[in-house]
């Protein structure tokens, strides 16, 4: 249900806009416990892409930390390259870009994101994103040499909070302005945005995090180490204009834009590839 609020691309009010609306005012009127629980359901439940098998090459395993089981995905050897996907998304959305990265001399490490393809859990959140990134960094910083992190779209924000440390960081499709575009769909879908404000106090409380002060673009602005930036000048979801600014303000962040690969395509494109190579390169 959640991936049908957020990637939703038109806000009509037809049918499906005022029963969304009725449910709304059904939850709100609950006690808060039941409300936050029913809520959570409806606007934390991403799409579970099935795995039906892995690429030649391609090695699976299980990784447990403080919030539950990862499933990794290593390709190669050599210095670690550490990619994460986005809001309903896979590791198998990176295995053709891990393919190349371990075929230029490095290990491709990737995970399926808590409540997402083959790993633990049945929600997933901001927060929860951050603390998979905070985990698996800490996990492959103890094995070797750390080369770079990739990260497509609300798998970016999350990087920026993450990161501890000056990787080489390129983003793809990254939501700067994720706060805004959460509130946009969320009441362009008939749900009152009470509940999702309601849910996201909820979890910087569970979590002692927080989302509302989290400014991407400031994050960027203050990462020390060089970000790339691959966005298509026609993605439905997230706006080119937002990386442009980041990158017009920063002389750290390079951005390329590309045509017609839209918020998905552009993971396993040339020109990803190709923004790899540039920022791996040496100084």
């Amino acid at each position: 249900m959640s991936s049908k609020i957020y990637f939703k691309q038109n806000g009509k009010r037809n049918f499906s806009w005022w029963l969304a609306r009725a449910m709304s005012n059904t939850l709100l009127s609950l006690p808060n416990k039941t409300q936050l629980k029913l809520s959570k359901k409806l606007l934390l439940k991403p799409v579970r892409r099935k795995l039906s098998s892995l690429p030649e090459g391609i090695n699976s395993e299980q990784f447990s930390f403080e919030d539950g089981i990862l499933a990794v995905y290593r390709i190669g050897t050599g210095p670690k390259v550490l990619l994460s996907h986005g809001w309903s998304g896979a590791a198998s959305q990176l295995f053709p870009l891990m393919q190349r990265i371990a075929a230029a001399g490095y290990e491709a490490v990737a995970y399926d994101q808590i409540g997402h393809g083959q790993s633990s859990g049945q929600q997933g959140n901001l927060f929860l994103f951050i603390r998979a990134k905070q985990a698996m960094i800490e996990k492959l910083e103890a094995e070797g040499e750390v080369k770079a992190v990739i990260s497509h779209s609300m798998g970016g924000v999350a990087a920026l909070t993450a990161l501890k440390k000056p990787y080489p960081l390129l983003l793809i499709a990254p939501v700067f302005k994720l706060q805004q575009s959460m509130f946009e769909k969320v009441a362009e879908s008939g749900i009152k945005t009470r509940l999702l404000e309601n849910i996201l106090f909820d979890l910087e409380r569970q979590y002692d995090m927080e989302f509302f002060n989290n400014n991407p673009e400031q994050n960027a602005a203050d990462y020390s180490g060089k970000i790339h930036i691959v966005h298509d000048r026609n993605d439905p979801f997230t706006p080119l204009s937002d990386s442009q600014t980041v990158s017009d303000k920063n002389q750290h962040v390079a951005l390329k834009a590309t045509n017609n690969l839209g918020h998905g395509r552009i993971i396993g494109s040339d020109d990803t590839w190709k923004a790899f190579q540039q920022l791996t390169e040496p100084m």
